[in-house]
């Protein structure tokens, strides 16, 4: 089992627990380890290897031999226990925003209910009138809550879509015969989420690659097999699945079909009727005029028979790429990333130290990054009060002095608190090289109030970037009801820059949030919010939602260097 699999299972104790009406302490300790273990930058298994599991942060002689337990039978006794004396639908609920243990317990034990079409009908029929906790706003609430996670049922996070569907592809592009392999669909245009994965293959020997595709490790279900095609059903969590399909192809067509399969629906029906016009037609074999084949073997050669350049995959969404005359240059790119602007340590809720953060980062080639760890209200992440903040800043400098080859600056991650002020007081935050603000806590369902908060933090002179703004958890929490449109604009007014937020939970700012405010003229900075080395390899999917968003170089902070950070910060505190 991995981390992030031991994690959920440690969570869902603390979720029974807590539905079951145990005491807070002992729910919030299988909350700690939980935490303590999808926050690991190592693997979980190694700790085990070692013997050092009781030596985790918040795991006790106890814990560790339930962690033991589960890492060597894949099993555990108490939690197995557990889900014998609670209904497993009712965990299911949980999954709806805004609904925690303790409503869920009070849904059970008073109204009975127990699954999500048993909630869906008391909503509905009004058997929550009166019930506490269960006022007009909250139903209301808990009716939007339900819709949305019905709409994202099915639906899989590109980092773990990534993650599942680089695993497929490396493993199929070792076997004999098999010339080249790549990803297609939504995947390959970097949405925030995924319904199914493509992969289209060439290879000599169509039905053999085939048939040891539908052997891969993780295959719960075999949809369909043939020559040329196969789709399974993967297996990558106790309750999560995502269908995969595989094509193998002739190199003359692969060019076609890779457009073909990649492009969105919207996207490729504009290219037909492009080829119509022309007398042409076009599908994933090729764009041809009767027998004729006009292009096949390339994206290129399909765009340039239709009068296009390239169109990057990203941008293949029908949001006016067909009025490109050619492919962007600089539309941005990995490469062009200079330093990550936030990112958490020990200090805080972090599992690596300033140094190992520093060096992960310059391993990964940046020039400088921004230690920033949480302001003293976030409780939970044991964020720093003024002292233990100014102590802490004298060790970034010190750090910064030892490590040569990069440039360490000191900020934090400041809480945005009630209408606008700040965690810190101003002279505190004028220590600082970099302040970023954000909500953690008291999101409201208000936009009026959220947008008034979040324009109160734009205002202050050091403040310098708003993270996450919306502060969506995809697939899990919605976005926080914001006037981005606003935030924005006073954004480039102060010139404060708004965060493409690059963890796969978060990506928020996402795309269109991120076009918009780009376009009116907003300083676009890009950050993983690591909190351990490994999780800065985030950064990916951060570009990714850019260049959906269409960003250049030119838009994004931390693609200039060190001295063009410092200036930013500068220029917003003289004025």
């Amino acid at each position: 089992m991995n981390n992030a699999e031991v994690a959920r299972v440690f969570e869902e104790i603390a979720d029974i627990l807590e539905i079951q009406g145990e005491d807070s302490f002992r729910v919030n300790a299988y909350r700690k380890v939980a935490r303590t273990v999808e926050d690991l930058a190592g693997d979980i298994n190694d700790v085990a290897a070692r013997g050092e599991l009781a030596k985790l942060p918040g795991v006790g002689k106890a814990t560790a031999e339930k962690l033991s337990e589960l890492l060597t039978t894949g099993r555990l006794n108490f939690r197995e226990e557990l889900r014998r004396e609670v209904p497993e639908t009712l965990l299911k609920l949980l999954e709806i925003p805004h609904m925690g243990p303790k409503k869920v317990a009070l849904l059970w034990k008073q109204c009975g209910v127990t699954s999500l079409p048993e909630l869906k009908a008391a909503v509905e029929s009004g058997k929550l009138e009166g019930l506490k906790g269960f006022g007009e706003k909250s139903v209301s609430q808990l009716r939007a809550g339900i819709a949305f996670l019905e709409s994202a049922a099915g639906r899989t996070r590109l980092g773990t879509a990534w993650e599942i569907g680089e695993v497929i592809r490396r493993t199929l592009a070792k076997l004999p015969g098999v010339q080249r392999v790549e990803h297609a669909g939504s995947l390959r245009r970097g949405r925030e989420t995924v319904g199914d994965l493509d992969l289209l293959c060439i290879a000599d020997d169509g039905p053999r690659i085939v048939e040891a595709f539908c052997q891969l490790s993780g295959v719960q279900r075999v949809m369909a097999s043939g020559d040329t095609r196969g789709s399974v059903l993967i297996a990558y969590r106790e309750d999560r699945s995502i269908q995969v399909d595989l094509r193998v192809l002739p190199a003359e067509s692969f060019g076609a079909a890779w457009q073909y399969f990649t492009g969105s629906k919207e996207h490729n029906v504009r290219l037909r009727e492009m080829a119509v016009k022309r007398g042409w037609s076009l599908n994933e074999y090729g764009l041809t005029e009767g027998e004729r084949v006009i292009a096949s073997r390339s994206e290129e050669e399909i765009y340039a028979a239709l009068g296009l350049p390239w169109i990057p995959p990203e941008l293949r969404e029908d949001r006016g790429e067909f009025e490109l005359r050619e492919t962007p240059a600089d539309l941005l790119a990995l490469e062009d990333i200079q330093g990550d602007l936030h990112m958490h340590t020990v200090a805080s809720d972090g599992h690596a130290t300033i140094e190992e953060m520093a060096a992960a980062a310059k391993e990964r080639g940046y020039k400088y990054v921004c230690i920033t760890d949480h302001s003293q209200s976030s409780v939970i992440a044991n964020g720093l009060k003024v002292e233990r903040l100014r102590e802490h800043v004298a060790a970034i400098r010190a750090a910064d002095k030892k490590i040569k080859g990069i440039t360490i600056l000191a900020g934090s991650e400041v809480d945005i608190l009630a209408e606008g002020r700040m965690d810190y007081p101003d002279d505190v935050l004028a220590e600082l090289d970099f302040v970023i603000a954000s909500v953690h806590a008291g999101m409201s369902s208000d936009v009026e109030a959220n947008t008034r908060r979040t324009l109160g933090a734009i205002r202050n002179p050091y403040v310098n970037l708003i993270a996450h703004p919306t502060g969506r958890l995809i697939n899990r929490r919605e976005p926080m009801p914001l006037d981005v449109e606003a935030v924005a604009r006073e954004a480039a007014r102060t010139g404060t820059a708004l965060e493409i937020n690059a963890s796969e939970m978060r990506l928020d700012l996402k795309d269109q949030h991120a076009r918009l405010a780009r376009d009116l003229g907003v300083t676009i900075c890009i950050d993983t919010d690591a909190h351990s080395t490994d999780q800065l390899d985030q950064m990916p999917f951060g570009i990714t939602t850019a260049r959906r968003a269409w960003l250049r170089r030119g838009d994004v902070l931390n693609t200039g260097g060190v001295k063009d950070v410092r200036a930013f910060v500068e220029r917003k505190r003289k004025s």
